[in-house]
C-alpha cells in the first residue's frame, strides 16, 4: 500500500523579477514501511517536496495524498493537526529548545492533542523510547548540555513520542561526525524495520545507501528512481 502518493506536482515561487519553478511536474509514490532517499545539489527542489510532504508548504498545482487522504485545501488547523498526528520531523540542526530539559523537549508535541487520556498515555511511554535510543540517563539533562549527537536522538525521541507513520528527516546526520552519522541513520534504520516510513533529504550517498531506494531530483524532476541492496 502507498503511503505517500504525490501527482503531477508543481510549486511556482513568484518574487516581483520573476518566478521560479522548485517542483516542475514530478510524480512521485512511497509505499508503507519503505525508506527513501532523495538527493539532489542545492536548488534542485528537494527541501522543497520535504516541505510540501510535511504540510508545510502547499504546492501550485498537482496532488498529494497522504495515507490515501487529498491534503490540498485543508484549512491551516487541519494542516496543524496532520504534522502532529501523522507525521514526525527531524531537522539538521535538531531544532530543539536548548533550555529545556531532554524530557520537556520530547514532550512538546505532546501539548498540541487534545485528548488528555491519550497524551497521558503516550507520555507514560518516554522512559522505553529514551532507553530504546540510549540517552533515558539523560533524561532531566538541559539540551544544551547535550552532544550533536545525543541532541539527534532527542529530536528522534520527540519525532516518534506521537507514534507517526511517516518521519521526515532533513539532512539529519548534516551536521554530525562521520561515526555518529551511522550510528544515527542505523538508529533510523532500526526505526525503520519496525514499520515506520522514512524520508530523508540528505547529499550523503553513504546515507543514501543504507535506504531502500534512491531518488535523485535536478531542476525540480526526478532524474533517477533507483532500488538500492542494503549495506546495513
Amino acid at each position: 500500500m502507498n503511503i505517500i502518493e504525490i501527482e503531477n506536482l508543481n510549486k511556482i515561487f513568484k518574487t516581483r523579477q520573476n518566478h521560479f519553478q522548485a517542483l516542475n511536474d514530478l510524480s512521485l509514490t512511497i509505499a508503507k514501511g519503505e525508506m527513501i532517499a532523495i538527493m539532489g545539489t542545492s536548488g534542485s527542489g528537494k527541501t522543497t517536496l520535504l516541505n510540501i510532504l510535511g504540510c508545510i508548504d502547499h504546492a501550485s498545482s498537482g496532488s498529494y495524498r497522504l495515507n490515501q487522504k487529498l491534503i490540498e485545501g485543508k484549512s491551516l488547523q487541519a494542516l496543524a493537526s496532520i504534522r502532529n498526528r501523522d507525521l514526525g520531523f527531524v531537522m539538521q540542526d535538531f531544532a530543539l529548545v536548548d533550555h529545556y530539559s531532554v524530557q520537556k523537549n520530547v514532550l512538546l508535541p505532546l501539548n498540541y492533542l487534545k485528548d488528555h487520556k491519550l497524551r497521558k498515555e503516550r507520555a507514560a511511554r518516554l522512559p522505553a523510547l529514551l532507553e530504546k535510543l540510549h540517552i533515558r540517563h539523560k533524561q532531566i539533562e538541559k539540551v544544551m548540555n547535550l552532544s550533536g549527537g545525543q541532541k539527534q536522538r532527542v529530536a528522534i525521541a520527540r519525532a516518534l513520542i506521537n507514534e507517526p507513520e511517516v518521519i521526515l528527516a532533513d539532512e539529519p546526520t548534516g551536521a554530525l561526525d562521520q561515526k555518529t552519522s551511522q550510528e544515527i541513520i542505523q538508529l533510523l534504520r532500526a526505526i525503520n524495520q519496525e514499520g515506520k516510513t522514512i524520508v530523508i533529504v540528505t547529499h550523503d550517498p553513504n546515507i543514501a545507501a543504507c535506504c531502500d531506494r534512491m531518488v535523485r531530483i535536478e531542476d525540480g524532476r526526478i532524474i533517477e528512481d533507483t532500488k538500492l541492496i542494503l549495506s546495513v
